[in-house]
């Protein structure tokens, strides 16, 4: 039986990637599913007449099957202000972030991705994006992060999920269309920065995970996407845990690497989206809070965070 290797990070980055994927125009296609329970918590605190609703979405899925039950709509419905990561409708037509975000990918000193990563791994990735009719010789002038984004949208794409029109976009749709205020908790600059700021060495070593575990991330994204369907927290939790058999190939400073991508990836966002959720409550705004759903279940998540500061939190399905 073979091995996993570090499963250097976990779906919840994957799926960040997706994101970026969209931003940048890739599309992918969509399944057929149309049963939706999702993962939803009302948020009150005592002496206060305010509420607001945390919901957990997905950055995949496919509009035309988008039914969502009465209990999310009722209380988007009954919300003024829609709350997300990113306004991500208004990045696609933003063609000057993009075009600066592309630049920031690009190295600029004349090196190309051949100059950062060892052969062997080049050779891997290229024949890997080559199989699946995705490589340009012009990617070569690409960092590695920009190949991790592109192999995650690919990800998506065998897991026969839509990355195009996700959960944030159909809502942040209907938020235009019903003139509602849209608030948002990140911001797109923000989460490209955090992308960009890790080292090549960091992408180098998550590329060749995701390489050497291809068909079980595949596996474990669409399992991702059918558990975020039916609410069931406790897959969604196991799918994303990292393993923590770290290998002895990697050094001691590589280990501390890893740890600060997970950390700056999760915990660290989960607590300013938290302190948010405050801001916005404690400024009696009525929010229907949404961001993805590994933000607000698990210990460490948003739901149990508002919990331990003396909020209410009720699950709803």
């Amino acid at each position: 039986m073979k091995k996993k290797n570090l499963k250097i990070i976990g779906i919840i980055a994957i799926i960040i990637f997706i994101t970026l994927g969209i931003f940048l125009g890739i599309k992918l296609i969509g399944s057929k599913e149309k049963t939706l329970t999702p993962v939803m918590y009302e948020v009150t605190k005592e002496g206060s007449s305010n509420k607001m609703f945390l919901f957990g979405s997905i950055h995949l899925a496919n509009k035309d099957d988008l039914i969502f039950p009465d209990y999310v709509l009722d209380a988007y419905n009954n919300s003024h202000y829609l709350a997300c990561e990113y306004n991500i409708v208004a990045a696609n037509a933003d063609f000057a972030s993009a075009q600066e975000i592309a630049m920031k990918m690009l190295y600029q000193d004349g090196t190309t991705i051949k100059d950062h990563i060892n052969n062997e791994l080049y050779t891997k990735i290229t024949d890997f994006l080559t199989k699946k009719n995705m490589y340009n010789g012009l990617y070569d002038y690409y960092k590695p992060v920009f190949f991790y984004s592109l192999m995650s949208n690919i990800i998506g794409l065998d897991a026969k999920l839509n990355s195009e029109a996700g959960i944030d976009e159909y809502f942040i749709n209907k938020a235009i269309e019903d003139k509602k205020t849209i608030l948002e908790v990140e911001s797109m600059q923000y989460q490209m920065n955090l992308l960009l700021s890790f080292s090549d060495r960091l992408y180098e070593i998550a590329i060749n995970d995701v390489l050497e575990n291809y068909d079980d991330t595949v596996k474990e994204t669409a399992e991702l996407y059918s558990s975020w369907k039916t609410g069931d927290d406790k897959k969604m939790l196991e799918l994303n845990d990292e393993d923590i058999d770290i290998l002895d190939s990697y050094t001691e400073e590589e280990k501390k690497e890893i740890s600060n991508f997970n950390k700056k990836i999760v915990d660290d966002r989960n607590i300013t989206m938290t302190d948010k959720a405050i801001e916005y409550f404690n400024n009696n705004q009525d929010v229907f809070f949404m961001v993805g759903a590994l933000h607000i279940i698990g210990e460490n998540g948003i739901a149990n965070r508002l919990q331990e500061k003396g909020y209410t939190v009720t699950r709803i399905n």
